[in-house]
């Protein structure tokens, strides 16, 4: 293994432990919000509040996560 397998390897374990955390921080979802949170203050602006703003960075890492992980494993292949 070169220089570059070993940085993406370590890459996706900085990234698979930071999307963990990011996670965790967010608040559960209950079913209460799908009946009245879209008429709502909070609803509204939810992309605002820290649990927006959480959800946002769960996507984003999870697709880096995603690439990352290809990416590992077609070095391995190789």
């Amino acid at each position: 293994m070169g220089w570059i397998d070993w940085t993406v390897s370590i890459l996706t374990i900085v990234v698979g432990i930071i999307l963990t955390i990011v996670v965790m921080l967010q608040n559960s979802k209950d079913g209460q919000s799908s009946v009245t949170g879209a008429n709502t203050f909070y609803g509204a602006n939810k992309s605002k509040t820290l649990d927006g703003i959480l959800s946002k960075y769960t996507v984003v890492l999870a697709l880096v996560f995603i690439v990352l992980c290809f990416l590992t494993t077609i070095s391995i292949i190789k």
